[in-house]
C-alpha cells in the first residue's frame, strides 16, 4: 500500500513540474466544472425536490410505525 501512495505521489509531482500537462489538466478541470454545474447539478437539485413529498410521506408512516410498537410494547410491558 506504502508503495502505491508513494508511486502516486511521485507521479503527482512530475506532473506538476511539466507545464503541458499543468495546462491540461486546467482545461480538464474547467470543462469538467462546466458540465458539474450546466448538466448534473440541476437534474440533482431537481431529483431531490421531486423526492421531498415521499420522504415527508415516509418519515410519517415511519413515525406511525414506531408509535404502534410503543403501544403494543406497553401492552405487553403491563401484562395486558
Amino acid at each position: 500500500m506504502k508503495l502505491l501512495s508513494r508511486l502516486a505521489i511521485r507521479a503527482a509531482q512530475e506532473l506538476a513540474r511539466n507545464p503541458r500537462a499543468r495546462a491540461k489538466t486546467v482545461q480538464v478541470l474547467t470543462s469538467t466544472s462546466r458540465k458539474f454545474n450546466q448538466d448534473f447539478k440541476p437534474r440533482v437539485s431537481q431529483a431531490w425536490r421531486d423526492a421531498q413529498p415521499e420522504l415527508k410521506s415516509a418519515g410519517r408512516g415511519f413515525k406511525r410505525l414506531v408509535e404502534d410498537l410503543r403501544r403494543e410494547y406497553r401492552k405487553g410491558r403491563n401484562g395486558k
